[in-house]
């Protein structure tokens, strides 16, 4: 028989596939199931079939606790059906394929009861049945090219969405089930969730002067960040990121009370102090004031004895709080560099030396018992530059605060001056773990900085940190983290005091870069680290180039060892916080998107266009399924209307897939019987290398032509007529590989 490739089954059936990808038609697999998908004796409970928020559940888990789909029986996993997403608005082709904007679906699609919810980058909402992919309902935002309020320097939207900016609630509105979006034009969108119909839109952005404290002349906001729903409270929490610049505006974070139309302002939280040249005078106390007033701050600070990976006691830190008052306004005072010197004042022409953002990339979190939300914040904003003394407090955190009030509870800080745009965003996990004897809720946190957290949920004090070991993911000589009570360092102007090009590993791209999950069933969380070193530029700040860059540039990016340029993932005992396995993904360009744990199994979608689908207790390889098309986004778990469960997953192109794209499509999976001996027999080879996400192996295919039928009116003979043979081929196998160009994503 003739072995084919995966790159030649590409070649061969793009054309048919193109076709397939350009009309929004769901195309099914009318497959017998196996027994093993046979519903379960008893009803599903809420959990098991439903994908309610952005990260499975309430506590941002990724975990879905069903049982049907398992590592047992995951080999059985094929197309249920796969619905082609339509091309970008005419009206918006202005602003396509810009820095951060692109295509396709780069959220978690969410599954309630029986529909599946998802929204595209250009802000298009569908509800399809998750039975067959069908449309039930769909709606595009009134968004714009010019859809822009006041936000600095920046005159065009940007199209571009993480999970973390849709939520579905069911106690608003006259407990009507409603999908909410964060849209590109700064405005909030309640979305009846069974007609489409608004039951409620409004700003959450009036630009750059609606902020009290901020630098009129500040680049204040890129594209809205996310939100978080405290439904029993009626209250919404909204933010903005900001631009990796020297003008970045005042950080802060912004609640809004709901129950009423349209929406109040009920509270503004900030996270960095007034800025230069704003309506309120320079406050060099504010850090300080703000310690005094949390119940836990605290720095993290591992020092050279734990440095090389493994796990990390709770003492590698600076508590903020057990200061004297003299050593809190030594480390504390003028922090930011909000009183300038003439260097300064001479570079920046006496504006802002910078600032941070909120923190973006996946969901924020809300305790619904005691109202407190779990949010982070970015990078510092330059990346370097010495106007900026001291450990730049709240930047690259995690940070409590009370949703009815907007007071700060707690603040940890995973990096002091923070210059490797090392940001802390993406999400918090929360969950329960006996520390001590006592039983303790806990928060999760991985960051860009390579470190996984685990923080007490009422004060922030550090219980464990992990990093994975050198061997895993490097660490370049000039990677770790700062001394907060190192005057020298806490005014370094470059990570490398010498100022010179040098490789940064983990990268500005890697480290923890995507949501990680966690199985309560196991107590183990899965994570995905990444070495994807870049050769960074020092850019020293001027009254020339103010604003215009964040201070370094990547020139190259290059690897000096065998074990940099891939991508691993780990399980991590929660009760220990050590590592239980690891698993290697022999990949060059690292790993976006996230991890979803369910049924034993941990699925990691690869840009390669891999599902991959480990052994959560062991992370032995059970299935490498090749969907084909980029696969940058977590997979979903839930089920149809009648309890059929389903793994749902996004082709998009992402971080690691540049350029233009095609506009992708959302993949559903069902357990199926092993595929009937037919007239079309393929046998197809796959290598990979060794120790990488599957090995060399040749898999013999036997097909029908009648197993595929379209749906919604399209014509078998005018669509897919003379390539049904291929394409049942392809589907039949994994191979749904598409033709997708690339796209940028922040």
């Amino acid at each position: 028989m003739t072995k084919v490739s995966r790159k030649a089954l590409a070649t061969v059936f793009a054309a048919t596939l193109f076709l397939i990808s350009t009309v929004s038609v769901p195309v099914v697999m009318a497959a017998t199931p196996a027994k093993s998908a046979a519903l379960a004796a008893t009803p599903l409970t809420a959990m098991q079939a439903n994908w309610a928020a952005a990260d499975g559940n309430q506590f941002n888990q990724n975990y879905n606790p069903q049982n049907v789909i398992n590592s047992s029986n995951a080999q059985y996993l094929g197309l249920k059906w796969l619905f082609p997403l339509p091309t970008l608005p005419p009206s918006l082709a202005s602003v396509a394929y810009g820095a951060g904007t692109g295509l396709g679906v780069d959220t978690a699609p969410l599954i309630v009861n029986g529909t599946v919810y998802a929204i595209t980058q250009y802000d298009q909402v569908f509800a399809l049945d998750a039975a067959t992919g069908n449309v039930l309902w769909t709606d595009l935002l009134p968004v714009l090219p010019n859809s822009t309020v006041g936000l600095g320097t920046s005159t065009v939207i940007s199209l571009h969405l993480h999970d973390g900016d849709e939520q579905f609630t069911t106690a608003l509105f006259n407990h009507t089930p409603t999908f909410w979006v964060v849209a590109a034009n700064f405005k909030d969108y309640a979305i009846n969730a069974l007609t489409g119909a608004y039951e409620l839109n409004f700003s959450i952005w009036s630009g750059v002067n609606g902020i009290a404290g901020n630098n009129p002349n500040a680049f204040a906001g890129t594209r809205p960040s996310n939100l978080l729903i405290d439904q029993n409270r009626g209250i919404l929490i909204s933010s903005i990121d900001s631009g990796s610049a020297s003008n970045t505006g005042r950080c802060f974070y912004r609640g809004w009370n709901i129950l009423v139309n349209p929406p109040q302002l009920m509270w503004t939280a900030f996270c960095t102090p007034p800025q230069v040249g704003s309506n309120i005078p320079v406050n060099p106390n504010w850090d300080i004031q703000q310690v005094n007033n949390m119940t836990g701050a605290e720095i993290f600070y591992p020092g050279p004895a734990y440095n090389g990976g493994g796990n990390i006691p709770g003492t590698a830190v600076v508590n903020l709080k057990t200061m004297s008052a003299a050593q809190l306004n030594s480390t504390l005072y003028n922090d930011w560099g909000y009183v300038q010197s003439a260097a300064c004042t001479a570079a920046d022409g006496g504006a802002s030396p910078g600032s941070t953002a909120s923190g973006w990339g996946a969901p924020w979190l809300l305790d619904e018992k005691t109202g407190i939300a779990y949010l982070n914040t970015n990078n510092r904003d330059p990346y370097t530059s010495a106007c900026m003394p001291g450990p730049d407090l709240w930047s690259a955190s995690v940070l409590a605060l009370n949703d009815q009030t907007g007071q700060w509870v707690w603040g940890f800080q995973t990096a002091a001056h923070e210059n490797w745009d090392y940001d802390c965003s993406w999400q918090q996990v929360l969950g329960n773990e006996t520390v001590n004897g006592v039983q303790t809720e806990v928060l999760w946190k991985t960051c860009k900085n390579g470190y996984l957290y685990e923080l007490n949920a009422a004060n922030g004090n550090l219980i464990w940190a992990w990093e994975p070991p050198q061997s895993i993911l490097a660490r370049c000589p000039y990677c770790y983290m700062h001394n907060p009570l190192n005057s020298t360092e806490m005014t370094e102007a470059f990570f490398n005091p010498s100022l010179q090009d040098t490789l940064m590993y983990p990268s500005a791209a890697a480290g923890f870069e995507n949501e990680f999950s966690y199985n309560p069933a196991l107590n183990y969380i899965f994570t995905a680290s990444q070495n994807v070193p870049g050769l960074e530029h020092y850019i020293p700040m001027n009254i020339t180039n103010y604003g215009k860059n964040a201070g370094f540039s990547g020139i190259a990016t290059a690897a000096t060892a065998a074990n940099l340029n891939n991508a691993t993932i780990e399980a991590v005992n929660a009760a220990t916080g050590q590592m239980v396995w690891s698993h290697l993904i022999a990949s060059s360009s690292g790993y976006r998107g996230g991890l979803t744990t369910s049924g034993n199994l941990v699925f990691a979608t690869l840009s390669s266009g891999d599902l991959v689908m480990l052994n959560a207790q062991t992370g032995n390889l059970v299935k490498d399924f090749f969907i084909g098309g980029p696969l940058n986004v977590l997979p979903s778990i839930g089920a149809t209307a009648s309890g059929q469960e389903e793994v749902i997953v996004p082709i998009t192109a992402g971080e690691v897939t540049w350029g233009t794209a095609v506009p992708g499509d959302l993949v559903a999976l069902t357990l199926q019987a092993v595929p009937p001996s037919s007239s079309v027999s393929i046998s197809t080879t796959t290598t990979t290398a060794s120790g990488s996400v599957s090995t060399t192996t040749s898999v013999s295919v036997s097909v029908s032509v009648s197993t595929v039928t379209a749906t919604s009116g399209a014509s078998n003979n005018t669509l897919y007529g003379i390539a049904a043979v291929a394409v049942i081929f392809i589907i039949a196998t994994g191979y749904l590989a598409m033709t997708r160009g690339k796209k940028p994503a922040s």
